[in-house]
């Protein structure tokens, strides 16, 4: 079974997290998808627009060789027909990082596949890879505040929180005010 935890970061977080992430390993970040297989080796996380929203971290004291897909016909998108993907992902050791989007309520994850699609096991140390994996969790939880009224009961890592407690409050603010003035008589 993987391993995953729910939160949610701005591009502030974002970069600290990568700084985090950056300082724990040799790491190699890439793009979900990409025009190219080159396209897909990637510094950070590019804004986010379309086509942004999943990366993946290979921390590199991992020995692995991606292999690269081309999405074909069936896409979801058929502007994405003929683009690159990683086709070895989930037997990989990588991490999984889908954004989020704190404006409209949309946690992202991290997710660890560890052997749940790698029914003839892993060709990594899975127990290392597990180790690192649990540091990265307890700097989330660390940094994070973990917000029950959310969907998925994520961790928001600071930035997104004060982002997130700012709009609420004023959600709760203009709601308090509507319930306090008077019907017309």
């Amino acid at each position: 079974m993987g391993k995953q935890i729910q939160l949610a970061m701005n591009a502030e977080d974002e970069r600290s997290f990568l700084l985090f992430l950056k300082s724990t390993a040799d790491i190699q970040i890439f793009e979900a998808f990409a025009p190219s297989s080159e396209g897909l080796f990637v510094e950070g996380f590019d804004p986010l627009r379309d086509g942004h929203w999943s990366y993946y971290v290979w921390n590199k004291q991992f020995d692995w060789a991606p292999q690269f897909g081309t999405v074909g016909d069936l896409s979801y998108d058929p502007a994405h027909v003929g683009w690159k993907y990683i086709s070895n992902s989930s037997r990989a050791p990588l991490l999984e990082v889908t954004r989020s989007d704190i404006a409209v309520a949309k946690t992202g994850r991290l997710y660890w596949s560890k052997d749940f699609a790698a029914p003839n096991g892993l060709n990594y140390d899975a127990k290392a890879f597990s180790s690192w994996v649990d540091q990265i969790w307890r700097w989330v939880r660390k940094h994070g505040k973990k917000v029950d009224s959310l969907p998925l009961v994520p961790y928001l890592l600071p930035s997104a929180y004060q982002e997130w407690k700012a709009a609420h409050a004023d959600a709760e603010a203009r709601q308090h005010d509507a319930s306090q003035e008077t019907p017309p008589k």
